[in-house]
C-alpha cells in the first residue's frame, strides 16, 4: 500500500464558480505522489460536486487516491472539516477552502521543509487575491509560544499572526494525540479553536518565507464577509473555548482573551439592531471599556462608550453618521 505522506481535506459548499481553479491548483501540484485529496460534500446544492468529478477524469493518474465523501445534509463547515479529518491517512493535514487555491509547488515545498526540519508544523505566507491584484501578505511567526499564541488571539497589538488552517501543514499525529477536534456548530472561527491548539502542542515549527495559498478575497458567500449576529456569537463562542483550553495551562492569556472578547462585543453591536445589543452587552459583565478603550479607533471611542452604557439608541444614531462619514469619504477619494 502507497504511504500518505499529505492528506488535503476540502470541504464544498455553493463554490461552483470557483471550485475548477481550487481543483485545478490541488491536481495540477508537482507533488502528487503520496498526497490524497478528501472533497467533503455538505450537501451543496449547485453544480460544485458535478464540476469536481468533471475535473478529475482529465487526472486519471491520481483518480485513486481521491475522496468525495457526501454528507446526507448540511452540517457545517466545521463538521465538514471534521469528516475529512477523520476519514485521513496521511502523516501531514492540511486543509484548503473550496474558492482558494494553491501555488503549483506548494505541498512539495511544504513537506520538503517538514521532513528537513522534522517539524510538527509548516507555515508559510500568503496572497490576498482580487479581482485585478494579488497584496502578499506575511504570516510571521513569532519568538516563543506565548508570543506566538497572543499575537494570533489579538493581532490588532500582538503582531499580525493568522489562524487559518491553509497555511499550516500539520502533522495529524498532533491532532491524534491532543484529541484535537473541529466543534460543530462553530463554523465561523473554528480556525482558532483548532491552530491555537495545534500550535500550543507543536514543539517544532518552521517557517517558509513564500506566499503559496491564494486566499479569495472576491467570494461574496464566504463566511468572513457574513457579519451577522449567529456569526458573531459563534466568534465569542470560538473564543471561550479558547479560554477554556488556555486556562487549564496558565493565567498568562487572560487579559488577551478579554481584549479579544472586547472587540467582538463591540464588532457585534456594531452589525445588530437595538434587542440583539443588548443580549450581546449582557454577556460579559466583567469586561472594562477604559481597560481596552485604547485599542479602538479614536472617532468610535465615545459612541461605543455610550453603548455600553446602555444608551443604544444615541449609538444606532452616531452609527449611522459615522458610516454616511465614511461612504462620503470613499466617494471623495475615489475622486482625487
Amino acid at each position: 500500500m502507497e504511504k500518505i505522506k499529505i492528506s488535503v481535506i476540502v470541504a464544498v459548499y455553493g463554490v461552483e464558480k470557483y471550485i475548477g481553479r481550487c481543483v485545478g491548483s490541488l491536481f495540477g501540484q508537482t507533488m502528487t505522489d503520496g498526497v490524497e485529496f478528501i472533497f467533503v460534500n455538505d450537501c451543496t446544492k449547485d453544480r460544485s460536486i458535478e464540476l469536481l468529478t468533471e475535473i478529475l477524469s482529465d487526472y486519471p493518474h491520481i483518480a485513486s487516491r481521491v475522496k468525495i465523501i457526501n454528507h446526507l445534509r448540511n452540517r457545517g463547515l466545521a463538521t465538514a472539516r471534521q469528516t475529512g479529518l477523520e476519514a485521513a491517512r496521511g502523516d501531514y493535514i492540511l486543509h484548503l477552502d473550496s474558492d482558494d487555491y494553491f501555488e503549483t509547488d506548494m505541498l512539495e515545498v511544504m513537506y520538503d521543509a517538514a521532513i528537513a526540519h522534522d517539524s510538527d508544523v509548516v507555515m508559510s505566507d500568503f496572497f490576498m487575491s482580487y479581482k485585478n491584484r494579488e497584496v502578499y501578505s506575511a504570516s510571521p511567526l513569532p519568538d516563543g509560544r506565548e508570543r506566538m499564541l497572543k499575537s494570533m488571539i489579538a493581532p490588532w497589538s500582538h503582531g499580525s499572526s493568522f489562524t487559518c488552517l491553509w497555511n499550516k501543514l500539520t502533522k495529524r499525529q498532533i491532532y491524534i494525540d491532543n484529541n484535537i477536534r473541529f466543534i460543530e456548530g462553530i463554523n465561523y472561527g473554528e480556525d482558532l479553536t483548532v491552530a491555537i491548539k495545534i500550535l500550543y502542542h507543536a514543539a517544532a515549527i518552521t517557517k517558509v518565507d513564500r506566499a503559496l495559498i491564494h486566499y479569495n478575497q472576491e467570494n461574496p458567500c464566504s463566511y468572513t464577509r457574513d457579519r451577522s449576529a449567529s456569526n458573531i456569537r459563534q466568534l465569542l463562542k470560538a473564543t471561550d473555548v479558547v479560554s477554556d483550553f488556555l486556562s487549564a495551562y496558565t493565567t498568562a492569556y487572560d487579559d488577551v482573551l478579554d481584549e479579544r472578547r472586547f472587540l467582538m462585543i463591540l464588532l457585534a453591536i456594531t452589525h445588530s439592531g437595538i434587542k440583539e445589543q443588548r443580549e450581546f452587552l449582557q454577556l460579559y459583565p466583567w469586561l472594562d471599556y477604559d481597560k481596552h478603550k485604547h485599542i479602538l479607533p479614536f472617532h468610535w471611542r465615545f459612541p461605543y462608550k455610550m453603548a455600553l452604557r446602555g444608551h443604544l439608541r444615541f449609538f444606532c444614531c452616531m452609527r449611522g453618521g459615522i458610516r454616511a462619514a465614511g461612504r462620503i469619504y470613499k466617494k471623495m477619494r475615489a475622486m482625487l
